[in-house]
């Protein structure tokens, strides 16, 4: 009875939602027998896993919350480009989406408020050190952000230098996007200076 939760929570990356679950047929019944059962483990309300994953907060934030992207030091880290775990993540939200649940459940996260324009701009996924996919902005966009945190000195030079430093030796760079991206969140002029003082 069991089993074909188990592997449908397998063939779908070893987390998944209640609601998933439900479209694929599952009855509430039957999940919950699969979890007393210790077949499957929730990962947080209304989020289920297989029992090898243990404490993602990157897939349990981006799961309940599925508006979240993980984002700028956090983003940062998962991409490897930066060697800081990060004590509370960054995820980025729409304008005027309110997470008062998840402002209770992780109280020092650091929540981003993006306009339409630049909400989702270089979204991608990325498997997180559990192995589960989770939604993140891809390299030129975190490098983007994490310039414009520094633009209002709110982060550490450090940080942006390393990242920035990381990024250059990186093979599949792309300069191009990089400059588009900077100018989207309007410090263009700032990756101009960055380059000039690393080149």
């Amino acid at each position: 009875m069991f089993k074909p939760v188990t592997k449908c929570i397998e063939e779908l990356g070893g987390v998944t939602t209640a609601a998933q679950l439900k479209d694929a047929g599952f009855s509430p019944g039957v999940i919950d027998y699969a979890l007393v059962s210790g077949k499957i483990d929730r990962l947080t309300r209304g989020v289920y896993c297989t029992p090898d994953i243990i404490d993602d907060d990157f897939a349990a934030v981006t799961y309940r919350w599925s508006k979240c992207i993980l984002s700028h030091d956090t983003a940062l880290y998962l991409l490897g480009l930066s060697d800081r775990v990060p004590r509370n993540l960054s995820v980025s939200v729409p304008r005027g989406y309110n997470p008062h649940e998840l402002r209770h459940a992780y109280p020092d996260m650091r929540i981003y408020r993006e306009d339409g324009r630049l909400y989702g701009l270089g979204k991608t996924k990325i498997k997180d050190p559990m192995g589960v996919y989770v939604p993140i902005y891809d390299v030129e966009r975190s490098i983007a952000d994490i310039i414009k945190l520094r633009k209002n000195s709110s982060v550490d030079s450090q940080l942006v230098r390393s990242a920035i430093v990381g990024y250059f030796k990186k093979d599949d760079r792309d300069l191009l996007k990089l400059s588009k991206m900077c100018e989207a969140l309007g410090v263009r002029e700032e990756l101009q200076t960055y380059l000039e003082v690393l080149g």
